[in-house]
């Protein structure tokens, strides 16, 4: 059993295996009242073949669905009845389901979430009313530009790969999987060498991996895909024609993966220049010319990879003079990094941030998994922190120069009008490929 220990006024976790090959990261915090559990598999798009697109967000769904032990009602009903939160979710590289709950309450939660993992049925009638339902979530996303803007971003980033495919699937994908094509797939990633819980709150430490090992003994052993697939990066404008009322737009490019220490410098250039309120990109196009409600960057790290976009919400008519304001921030920024008040406030944001997240239980669980899912150590509070505060301005510079290069960037864009295509071809952002077509059902690949 390993120790980690902080030097902040919290509890030092603990990580350890059980005789199944079960991983478990715990760290104990006896001045809360709750506690935060966390199981996380190996799961998602790139996980999944072309045909099977979406089955892991399916099976997400199928684990509330009823099992050996509880209907679907007894899985919910327990939770209300003990006042704690249930729930989960897919991303592209893995799947969690997650719980809190009073400390006295833990066992039970730990019993529930073992009992779902293990003895899911996937009975056929809840399968058929479960499809149904993320059919009509697809709908919801489709219907959403705001939201499935990014996933499009993604599409053209990772063109030929499963990485830019989309966590529910598409319409033709979850509706041809059978039971056994599900059924399968869970078989073989549902299996302890693949399963990491992460604790944190309140709870009894001396018994904890007795009590784990008793409820998790009948986890399925066995091999699982583990392979983190290629991908290609691509330059790609895509342009989609909506009755809408607003122009949808995106900048992407590839970014750096979770273990690459130029994430640091990354994190604190994106948190200035688009990340929050006082950043650049919201001062000058909200802020300053009421071209936008929303407008914002974003990084997000994969564990062989990244992306780093750019997205604003605005008319027509203010579309042609917001593509010439991202392309003087990113030239801007490119060119000369950040000043030194901006350098010295973002580290004192992130800073901050960081350790406000310690004030959650949920966010310490989630920190725990960084090793299982990322291959990086967890870390303590300082050594999270540290990292971000010996950023230098030459570093900014250094990644800015290779990140926030507009000849590298994919464009994707939701728009009103054909007109929009005029704009972007009359836009610094005019020499690439570029597709035209219309957002209707099935525009997610």
């Amino acid at each position: 059993m390993k120790t980690g220990r902080t030097n902040l006024p919290f509890s030092p976790y603990i990580n350890f295996k059980l005789d199944n090959g079960i991983e478990v990261f715990a760290e104990n915090i006896d001045t809360v009242q709750s506690v935060s559990i966390g199981m996380f598999l190996r799961s998602g798009v790139l996980y999944e073949s072309d045909s099977m697109r979406g089955v892991s967000h399916l099976i997400e769904h199928m684990m509330f669905k009823g099992t050996l032990n509880r209907s679907p009602k007894d899985i919910a009903s327990e939770f209300d009845r003990i006042g704690g939160c249930l729930n989960a979710f897919t991303a592209k590289d893995y799947c969690c389901y997650y719980a809190r709950v009073v400390k006295d309450k833990f066992e039970v939660a730990i019993d529930v979430l073992a009992d779902m993992l293990i003895n899911s049925q996937f009975v056929n009638e809840e399968l058929e009313r479960e499809r149904k339902v993320i059919l009509e979530e697809i709908k919801m996303y489709e219907d959403s530009p705001d939201e499935i803007i990014h996933e499009l971003l993604g599409q053209n980033i990772w063109k030929n790969s499963r990485l830019g495919n989309p966590i529910l699937g598409t319409s033709n994908t979850v509706s041809s999987m059978t039971r056994n094509d599900v059924f399968e797939f869970f078989k073989n990633q549902y299996v302890a060498e693949n399963l990491l819980i992460c604790i944190a709150g309140n709870f009894d430490q001396q018994n904890l991996k007795k009590m784990l090992s008793e409820k998790l003994s009948l986890m399925r052993k066995g091999s699982f895909n583990s392979d983190f697939f290629d991908f290609d990066t691509m330059t790609h404008s895509s342009v989609y024609i909506k009755e809408i009322e607003q122009v949808h737009l995106t900048l992407g490019t590839e970014g750096l993966a979770f273990s690459d220490e130029r994430r640091f410098p990354l994190t604190i250039l994106n948190a200035a220049f688009g990340g929050g309120m006082s950043s650049r990109l919201f001062q000058e196009i909200r802020e300053k010319r009421g071209m936008a409600y929303t407008v914002y960057s974003y990084h997000t790290s994969f564990k062989n990879t990244g992306l780093f976009g750019i997205y604003a919400g605005t008319s027509m008519e203010h579309l042609a003079h917001v593509l010439e304001l991202f392309y003087s921030e990113i030239q801007n920024i490119a060119e000369n990094g950040l000043t030194d008040s901006e350098l010295d406030d973002t580290r004192e944001q992130i800073k901050g941030t960081v350790m406000l997240s310690l004030e959650s239980t949920t966010n310490r669980m989630n920190r725990l998994s960084a090793n299982f899912l990322y291959d990086t150590e967890v870390k303590t509070p300082e050594e999270a922190i540290k990292p971000y505060l010996a950023v230098n301005s030459q570093q900014i510079k250094d990644i800015a120069k290779q990140i926030l290069d507009e000849k590298k960037m994919a464009i994707t864009m939701i728009a009103p009008t054909q007109n929009a295509v005029d704009i972007l071809k009359k836009s610094p952002f005019s020499q690439r490929e570029l597709t035209v077509g219309k957002l209707g059902a099935n525009v997610l690949r």
